[in-house]
């Protein structure tokens, strides 16, 4: 390729897609399946011929994609979504990123959990995006008095998913509502803790909690990926982290990770890579 299509590359990746340049080629390498696709929206963003039309479909191609509360999805939102998400199951994506999941990446009970799982959900948007564009990872927010309960328009949505080791048929059990409520109380105080530690600490035992409350598949670590809601409930505790970051008890702390620690193995991101989400592509809105 000559240095000019580059450079024309290279402004393309920073004007119209949902990362920039450096962060797109980094996602592309730690998720080649992504780069392999051969939808129609793919092939649109990768089309150099289609450039000068792409202003058009600013609409289907948004430069940061917005993560809404689930509550506040319209039907046709919705619809899209769970489109998107069979899709990928359809294609083996999903089943290949439950299988990751599967893996000791000591990514539970720790630091971790919220910087790997935000490169987890980074990548799942991603696979999304190679069907409708436009769709982006919804969020659970079960602090919310009204929205603690299962989600309505998930109740149905029991998939089979195919990992390259296993087929897992995604079953539940949801508890009570108040049990919900019981779990999420401490969101509040964890919020208020002016250190990392401290805050990622009752986070970590909400997180497991409300794993545990919708049970069935959710409450089997190795298998939770294939239940729709796993998506929307670690959406939401990265959208807690984020208000956590930018409020002043959190005042912009990174997680204490160093060293090995600090890769989000098996991908090459590091704690440092994950700490603006506007230079990901996302925002909570």
């Amino acid at each position: 390729m000559s240095a000019r299509k580059v450079k024309t590359v290279e402004k393309h990746a920073e004007d119209h897609d949902h990362i920039d340049f450096h962060d797109h080629m980094l996602l592309i390498r730690n998720f080649p399946r992504l780069a392999r696709s051969m939808t129609f929206a793919h092939m649109v963003k990768a089309n150099l011929k289609f450039l000068p039309n792409l202003k058009d479909l600013a609409w289907l191609f948004p430069a940061i994609c917005p993560r809404k509360d689930q509550a506040a999805m319209t039907a046709v939102e919705r619809q899209r979504y769970l489109c998107a998400f069979e899709m990928i199951n359809n294609d083996g994506t999903l089943g290949e990123l439950v299988e990751i999941h599967s893996g000791s990446f000591m990514q539970h009970s720790n630091a971790r959990l919220l910087p790997w799982h935000r490169v987890f959900l980074l990548l799942f948007e991603e696979a999304l995006h190679n069907y409708h564009p436009d769709v982006c990872i919804p969020y659970w927010d079960w602090t919310q008095p009204a929205a603690q309960h299962f989600p309505d328009w998930l109740a149905g949505v029991l998939p089979t998913v195919h990992t390259p080791s296993e087929t897992i048929h995604v079953v539940r059990s949801p508890g009570s509502d108040s049990g919900l409520a019981s779990i999420t109380a401490g969101t509040p105080t964890a919020l208020a803790q002016t250190n990392y530690t401290s805050f990622s600490g009752p986070i970590n035992g909400i997180h497991g909690g409300v794993h545990i409350w919708v049970g069935g598949t959710m409450s089997d670590a190795a298998r939770s990926p294939a239940d729709p809601v796993f998506w929307l409930h670690h959406a939401n505790l990265d959208r807690l982290w984020w208000v956590w970051y930018n409020s002043p008890a959190g005042n912009h702390q990174n997680p204490p990770l160093s060293g090995a620690s600090a890769v989000m193995d098996p991908w090459t991101y590091t704690e440092s890579d994950l700490r603006n989400i506007a230079t990901l592509g996302y925002t909570y809105v």
